[in-house]
This record gives structure tokens, sequence and C-alpha cells, in this order.
């Protein structure tokens, strides 16, 4: 391979390398700024992204609020950084924390369409009320009907209250309403995004006024704005309880009727029942919606960003939930087009989500977007480890996605910051010291998923058209209904969604097959589609077949460019039967012709069309198990260079290895490159039969990635490519075996946590105990202060009351927290306490000395514990009570252990094999190095390889004789080659077993999640699922290790 490339690979520049979201929380300290963004780059990133976050208490967008980005913008640029502006006060965008409402509630606030059913007789009783153009309190009429309701069906429907003598019919009142205040928003109202005028007024508010002060910096170390889910249908919005609604906003039916051609007004209704012509007017008024909101809002960022020599970057919100998607923006795949960076968010431990990457990574392919990003890793938890990051970020790179956000860096996790969607990426994490080996891991992974370009031979036409004509409110569902991790729970959304997931499951199958393609969206295939000599173009992509799944409509665009496509001799693969609708129509469907179209070939299953798709396709990808069969675990991408071709290739198989056989169909000579270990190596290959092709040897650990580069110019090193024998008997000759016990030292003091106390307020005694977070809520209820235990509530500069720069007196308190010591600690101790240099601090009668050192978090304060006898004690912390207050679980640190009866007690200096937390360690957050001595090394020249067998950790590093060796994690990473470690004497092997601040943070009293996403209500458990006990995370060593010679 060219020197240059294996250069860059060392260390790749910056424009590959992650940038977390940077959560600014907190009052913002220039020093702890500038100190901040010195660890992100000493750790390997390459920039963040500023991000107001829950707990922010300098004003947003302030003049203090600039001073710090100002700050920032200074030391990025000294450290090679880059800066991204994130445009909103926590999310979604759009609302300037609730300051666009706020300019003008009338006009700039979120409106819906909204449904009230009445009897007939009541509603000819308050005709005169009921006539169009009516405004009173609960909106404004657009529309009156009659109608009988069977069900969810509408019969019968007419404009007008008619009176029918004899029969049951019911007055349906359609009104315009504008959205009231919520407290998410700040005490505001979320915003209309679907009038660019509230548009503007969000990008004078934010956009102009940070190219106002940093113009200088635009383009050079501030690269852009990430713009965050943004919606036309927000949780937030609060419309009259009872009544369905859809997003609205003043001037769609005028919109609409000059886009569509006809009035919507008459067939209204229909978004909320079934009917005659239903199809129709749902699918052209989101066809509708979807046009608004990217000419309202993304359009004009998009514009906005390109006039200030910045770029614009984001993602949509429920990319992967078709139902959601088309109620919160219509369609996503439109909007991509105006972000210079199309970006995803991939929340929890899972790989699931297949239409999330590939509806973006299509768009950003077709046209000519350089990088693409996540927004990843939110909701996994403060356990997530390394092999969990490597497995989530090779699946979404595999598909195109090629740069990381990581959710979240936060700037402080005191408080409730801490369960702000965990894990943290930044200084507070306990594993941090490694982190520059995931950032070098995933900046070659970029670098090289970006060379040359990638190969697709297959479009499949995207099914959204089909969602939006069974898209409507169900008449009986207010939307009131919110699930934390679901959404809105109305079945007729979660229907559709279901629908969704059967095209989700169609690309994974498509993908699994090796059958690499891009999502072609209707509204962008007539935007910028067209055939071109037996291709179909869009944009800057090229298709020479097209994968139509089953759908109930298309758009008449898209027949038409069909038709065209195939009478330029262009392949058509068709899953199940011809649509009868055409944009929603039955009508226009009964003329379609489907079947005239030449050179159709029918599948009755998506299985099928994978099966002809791998016939027709010119560069077929097989990736064959000992089975022969195509090993769908692991996923390829594959992309033409200057030399030939790169493959690169995933095993999305976290639990098992796999060995294949890549099939290629040209010669060349091939070299294997692991990104992880920036290893190259030449790979024997085998001519594959008479078809010019070849095929070679692939072998996967758990979650492995590898990158093959194919040089067609150069001849293949022939030779015999089998799978690997080993004899069923063979085992392996050991050079040493370690274990079941080993002198293990920590890297951090040991910990306990303090979560339950009692407290007293005023004169008052103390009372029962409690969780702190319970008792920090009875003191906030009884004083009428804003609660905070919760994540959610608005941002703290918003409500927090100050006089003169002083914070209010308060009223006295104390908590009272009680610990058991079991045997005498004489060494000295800490009591952690979070902003607490304002109180007094007691063990028993003793009053406690203020030391000004951290633990974990700046704000996260020691208290010099001289020490502890046995005994029980009582850790007392007394002060004023005031509004900034937030009271959080302590904890004792110290060299001591802490049985499973979390009592404190001596430290032993060996353990056993197994779970670390029920011998000593039950909340310790940092590492734990177990001891082994070696033999000599023998005078041979064999290889020495490290084997782990199971464990628990974030990681393991290696050190063997003092000298680093390598990282080790999960089942991903078990082996390392120590050989050039070790010596001809008695060898020391260290093994560093990095945990995390799971076991100290939490959540500890929640039997059963049921979710794959974490958020602040599992620190919080009630009912059923509350456990008095402590639920863990286990930590530690626990099968053997042996170290083999090859």
């Amino acid at each position: 391979m060219e020197t240059d490339l294996k250069k860059i690979l060392e260390k790749p520049p910056g424009e590959y390398r992650s940038a977390p979201f940077w959560g600014w929380n907190a009052r913002l300290e220039p020093e702890e700024l500038s100190f901040q963004i010195h660890e992100m780059r000493a750790k390997g990133m390459g920039g963040c992204f500023l991000h107001s976050r829950e707990g922010l208490e300098t004003p947003y967008l302030s003049e203090e609020w600039m001073d710090a980005v100002h700050c920032s913008i200074e030391k990025a640029e000294q450290e090679g950084m880059e800066i991204w502006i994130y445009d909103e006060d926590k999310w979604p965008s759009g609302s300037a924390g609730g300051l666009v409402s706020k300019k003008n509630p009338g006009e700039f606030s979120a409106k819906a369409l909204t449904l009230e059913i009445l009897p007939l007789a009541e509603a000819a009783a308050k005709e005169p009320e009921l006539s169009v153009g009516t405004e009173r309190f609960d909106g404004k009429i657009l529309g009156v009907y009659t109608a009988h309701i069977d069900g969810e069906k509408l019969r019968g429907l007419t404009q007008g209250i008619a009176v029918r003598e004899g029969e049951d019919a019911s007055v349906l009142v359609l009104r315009r309403e504008i959205s009231g205040t919520s407290e998410w928003y700040n005490g505001y109202a979320p915003t209309d995004n679907l009038n660019p005028k509230g548009v503007k007024a969000f990008l004078d508010l934010t956009y102009e006024e940070y190219w106002r002060r940093f113009q200088k910096q635009f383009g050079r170390t501030v690269k852009g704005f990430f713009t965050d889910e943004p919606n036309v249908c927000d949780f937030f919005s609060c419309f009259t309880g009872g009544r369905p609604w859809l997003t609205f906003t003043d001037g769609l039916p005028e919109y609409f009727e000059r886009q569509r051609g006809y009035d919507p007004l008459p067939g209204l209704p229909y978004l909320f029942f079934d009917g005659e012509g239903a199809e129709q007017i749902r699918h052209d008024y989101w066809r509708t919606v979807t046009e608004l909101f990217e000419n309202a809002y993304m359009k004009q960022l998009y514009e906005w960003c390109e006039q200030h020599n910045v770029e614009l970057t984001g993602h949509m919100l429920y990319e992967n939930d078709l139902g959601y998607q088309a109620r919160v923006c219509g369609a996503a795949m439109p909007q991509y087009k105006y972000l210079h960076r199309p970006g995803i968010d991939l929340l929890g431990e899972q790989t699931k989500e297949y239409l999330t990457v590939k509806q973006c990574t299509s768009v950003a392919h077709q046209y000519g977007r350089k990088h693409t990003i996540t927004e990843t890793y939110g909701c996994t938890g403060w356990e997530f480890g390394f092999e969990g990051q490597k497995w989530l970020g090779d699946w979404q790179f595999v598909q195109g996605i090629d740069r990381r956000c990581q959710h979240l860096a936060e700037y402080s996790i005191t408080g409730c910051r801490k369960r702000d969607y965990p894990p943290v990426f930044n200084y507070q994490n306990t594993w941090w010291e490694y982190n520059e080996k995931m950032e070098d891991y995933f900046a070659r992974l970029s670098y090289v998923a970006g060379l040359g370009e990638v190969v697709r031979e297959v479009l499949v036409i995207h099914p959204m058209s089909s969602i939006w004509t069974k898209c409507k409110s169900s008449p009986v569902e207010d939307l009131n209904r919110v699930e934390m991790n679901m959404g809105w729970l109305d079945e007729h959304i979660t229907e559709l969604n279901r629908w969704g997931e059967t095209y989700n499951r169609m690309a994974k199958l498509l993908l699994s097959n090796h059958v690499d393609f891009d999502f072609g969206d209707e509204m962008l295939l007539a935007e910028d589609g067209r055939a071109e000599q037996g291709r179909l173009i869009l944009k800057n992509a090229s298709y020479r077949i097209v994968f139509v799944p089953r759908v109930v409509s298309l758009f008449s665009t898209t027949r038409k460019l069909l038709e065209e496509f195939a009478s330029q001799g262009g392949e058509i693969v068709w899953v199940g039967a011809f649509p009868k609708l055409e944009e929603g129509s039955c009508e226009k469907g009964s003329t379609a012709n489907w079947e005239k179209i030449p050179g159709i070939q029918r599948a009755a299953s998506y299985e099928e069309g994978a099966e002809i798709l791998k016939e027709k396709m010119k560069f077929p990808i097989k990736v064959t198990g000992e089975n022969g069969l195509e090993d769908g675990a692991v996923l390829t991408m594959l992309r033409r260079t200057r030399e030939g071709y790169l493959l690169l290739a995933v095993n999305n198989d976290r639990g098992r290895a796999h060995s294949t056989m890549i099939h290629f169909p040209e010669k060349g000579r091939v070299m294997e490159y692991r990104p992880w270990s920036n290893t190259f190596e030449e790979t024997v290959a085998e001519i594959d039969g008479n078809d010019g092709g070849i095929h070679f040897l692939a072998e996967f650990s758990p979650a492995q990635s590898g990158v093959w580069f194919l040089e067609t110019e150069k001849e293949p090193d022939l030779g015999s490519a089998g799978f690997p024998y080993e004899h069923p008997h063979y085992a392996e000759p050991v050079f040493a075996a370690l274990g079941p016990c080993a002198k293990v030292h920590r890297t951090m003091e040991n910990a306990l946590t303090l979560d339950r106390c009692a407290y007293a307020l005023g004169n008052d005694a103390y009372g029962a105990e409690m969780e702190v977070w319970k008792a920090q809520k009875e003191i906030r209820e009884q004083l009428s202060m804003q609660q905070i235990y919760y994540n959610g509530a608005p941002q703290r500069y918003s409500w927090l009351k100050q006089e003169d720069g002083n914070l209010k007196k308060g009223i006295p308190f104390g908590l009272c927290f009680t610990f058991e010591v079991r045997e005498a600690i004489e060494s000295c101790c800490y009591a952690v306490i979070e902003k607490s240099e304002h109180f007094r601090v007691f063990l028993d009668k003793e009053e406690l000395k203020y030391t000004g050192g951290f633990f974990i978090d700046h704000g996260m304060e020691k208290w010099e514990i001289e020490r502890l006898t046995p005994g029980v004690h009582k850790l007392i912390i007394t002060g004023n009570y005031t509004e900034e207050l937030e009271l959080e679980d302590c904890y004792l640190i110290g060299d001591f252990a802490v049985d499973t009866r979390r009592r404190v007690c001596q430290e032993r200096d060996r353990i056993h094999f197994g779970d670390w937390t029920s011998q000593g360690y039950f909340h310790y957050p940092g590492s734990l190095v177990y001891e082994f001595s070696l033999p000599p090394k023998a005078q041979d020249q064999k290889r020495y390889m490290l084997k782990l067998g199971e464990h628990r950790a974030t990681l393991v590093s290696v050190t063997v004789n003092g000298k680093k060796a390598g990282i080790l994690m999960g089942n991903t990473e078990k082996e390392l080659d120590i050989t050039e470690y070790l010596e001809n004497k008695t060898n020391t092997l260290e093994l560093c077993v990095v945990g995390s601040p799971r076991n100290l943070f939490g959540p500890f009293h929640q039997s059963y999640t049921g979710c794959s996403r974490i958020s602040w209500a599992d620190f919080r458990t009630e009912g059923r699922f509350y456990t008095q006990e402590y639920v863990l995370e286990p930590y530690g060593l626990f099968g053997q290790i042996y170290i083999t010679m090859m």
C-alpha cells in the first residue's frame, strides 16, 4: 500500500475524528471551558458541539453565554479543534428556548387542526356559535360537517350542520388551535416550523447573533450548526384536551390548493376517519406538510449557512418509525437534501434501525455529501463499554456514516445532570484516559471508508407515500398519552410503525445478502431523477436496478420515470402486487397500467427479490460461511478506488466469531487492513472457478471489522484459500495459566454510595429515612419551589431568582446519612458532597474539614475524615436550603472495602476471579489491576498469545514488564500477541480491568427496566419494579487466562 496512506492512518486528521455534544449545563466558567476543550483534544477528539443542556445556569444567548462561546472558540483554535454550534436550548430545534413564540405568540406558536365531535341535536342548538371563521379561546373554526360515524368510518359526509330527522348523525367541528405553553420551553409555546416567518425569527435570534459576534471564525474554527430533531408536531404541544389533532399552519389550505389542484376543506375529516377518498386527502396533506416544512425550515437554514460560509448538520425526529415520521415532518428524506452533513440519531445499545441509517446515507450519496454524522450512544447507561462503542459504530459506518457525535460530553454531572441520558464522554468517566484508542480507531475507519466512490447498483423506492395514504389521527385519541421511550400511544400510529418495520426488515434482509442499496425518495426523484442510457440517475448517483417493495401507492412522476427507465433496458424487480392507487387516488391508479411496462421481474417475497437482485448485479459480493451459504451477520460496503476496490466488512454478531470466504468478481492483489491494530497484511487469494473472480479467507472475532484493498492492476498472491482445519481434540501449547486468584490494587479511591437519608427543615426534627431524591422532593414541595427530581424541568437560568447577585438566604435544613463500619480504617477518608462549600458537615458530632479537592467531577467536593472506627455512624450535612441547591447522593471514599451488606471494612490484597462487587468493591467506579508473574520466555521463535477468559469490563489494558502492550475489550479483542514484551527472566503481567461509574451512580433500585434506553426515570423507580436491594453491574475477571505458544 502507499506509504502516505499508512502515515495518515497512524493519526488521521481532526475532520475524521469525533465531535461530541458538549453539554453546557451549569454556570459556565472560562477556566473550566478551556480545561475541558484541552481534555477532549488530548483524548483524541477532533471537535465538539456547543450544546445547551439541562441544568444550564448561564442564561441562554445572553452576553455571558456569548462570552463562553468566545472563550471556547479561542481555545479550540489554539488546540486545532473544530467548533460546531448546536442551535437550540435543549431540544428540539426551532424555538430558541421558547423565545420565538414569546416574540409573537399568535403567529409563531405551533398550530394544530383539531377535531370535536358533537351530537347533531347539540350542534344544531348552538349553530350560530359553530359558523366557519368563528374564533374563540379554543380555536378558529375551519369547517363544520355532518356525517354518520360507524366506528372509525364516515358515511354520508356533508359540509355544514344538516338536520336529518330520524337519523343518528354527528357533527364534526374542525378548528385551527394555537398551542399553549410548556415548561419544556421554559414556560413558552413550541414553534410553528411550517411558518417561514417564525423560522426567520429563530434564525434572527440564534444564527444571526452568532454571526454578528464570531463571523471572522465562520468557516475556519466555527464549522457550522447542528439542528436537532426539528419537527412540525411537537410532543410538548398543548391543545384542547380530548380533541385529536394534526399539525397545521395558517395558509396551509391555500398552499394545498395551489399545489394539489383542489380545495382540501371538504375532505379534511378523512384525516381522522376512514371513508371514500380518505387515501387521497391524506396522501396530499402529508405531501403538502413535507413541502411546507422543507421550504419554511430546512431550506431556509441551509441557504443561510451557504451564504455565511458554514455547514448545516443535524438529524430528523423519528427516522426509523415511519408512522411517527409522517406525523412529525411528513418525510425525512427530502429534508436531508438541505443538510451539508446529513445525520442520524441512534439511541440505546442496539443495531436494529436500518431505515434510520440508510435513509440518511442514501441522500448523502445522491447529493454528493462528503461527510455524514451520527448522534450516538445516548441512553446506553453508565456501564456502556468500549466493545459497545465499536459494535454500534461499525454497524453504522458500514452503511455509510463516517463521523461520530457522542451523546454526551457533559460540562458537569452534578445534580440531575448525571441522569441526562448517560453515559458521559468527558473527564468524569473512569475510562476516559483510554479514549484516544477508540478515537484513533474510528478516525482510521472514517478515513478509509471515504476513499473512492461507493458502489451501489440498486435503488429501492422508499415507501413513504404509501404510509401517507394510511396516516390519520385516531378520532378517539388526544395524543396526551406519551410514553417516555415509545412516544405517542395512539394505536393507529403504532400500527403504521409496525407497517414501517416491514421495510426495516427488508433493508436488513438485503444488506444481509450483501445487496447494498440506496433508498430513492419519490419527492427527490420527482425533482432530480431521470433515466439515461439504461440507468436511473438521482442527482449524482446512478443505478442499474430499481427494486420496488410492497407499496399501495406511488407518485405519477415515479411511474413515468420507471416507464422511461424500463424502455431504455433498465432492470426493475417488483415485490408483491402493483399498487391500485396513484398519489392516493383510485381514479389515477386505475389508469396506471403497470402491467404494460416491459421487463419488470416480479417476486412474491422479499427473500425471492433478494435472490433476483444477486443474479442481476454486475458486482456481486458474496460472503459465505463454512456451509457455503451467505453469512448475513457480516455486512459489507464496496468502494471503487484509483487502485481498484476497497471492501469494508463488519461482523455484526457480538456473541460469535465468523470464519468466512469473500468472493469478488474481479482479480487483483488483496491487502487486509485491521484498523484497531492499524496493521496491513497481504492476503492469499484463490481463483473463483471460471468467472474470473477470486475468493479469500476473512476471519472475524465477535463484532470485529476489517478492510480489504483489492488492487486490480496487480496480480493476486495465489494459493489455497480454504477454511482453516483444526483437529477436534487439538489443544494449543500453554505457556502459562493464570487464576483463579490474583493480587489486585485499585487505581482510585473505593467508594460507598449513600443514597438514603433523613431530613430536617427549619425547626422540625429529623423524620424517617428515605431516598435522597424523595427527601429533596418533599423539601421543595414544602417550600413551593420548582421541582428538580426529574429531567425535563424549565432551564435553571429561567427560574433561579437572584437579588443583587446574591442568592436568597434560604431555610435551615439538615440531611442525616447512616452507615456502618465493620473494621477500623486508620487511613484518611473523605465524604464527597456536591457543591458543598457553603455547608457544614459532621461525622457524628465532629465537624469535618472542607479540602477543596474533588472526586469524579469538579463539583463533587471532598471533606476530610481522619479515621473510621467500628460502629454505626451518622454523616450530617447542614446549611440553608435555597432555590439553587441540588441535594444528591453522597459518597464515602478512601482505602477500604465495602461488603455485600454495604459495611465499610478493611481491604484484602487478593481476590478470587469473579464479580468484584461481592469482594469489597460494591460501588467501586474505577479499575482494578490484577497482578501476575510469568515464567521466563523460552529460547525459540514462538509467538506468545495472551487469551482472556470471560470477563466484565469497559476494557482491559495490558501491561507487560511495565510496558503498555495493548487494549482488550469484550469478545471483540480477547487475544493479544505479547511476544515482544516478554523477557528471558520472570515477567510481570498486569491486567487493568476498567470499570465504570455505573455502580456509583446507579440506577440501583430498578428490578426490571424493559427498555434499552436509559433515562432519568430509571433512577427514580417507584411501583412494582422498585426494590430496596441494590441492582449492580458485575465487573472483574471471571474465567481462566491462558498464554499460549504458536
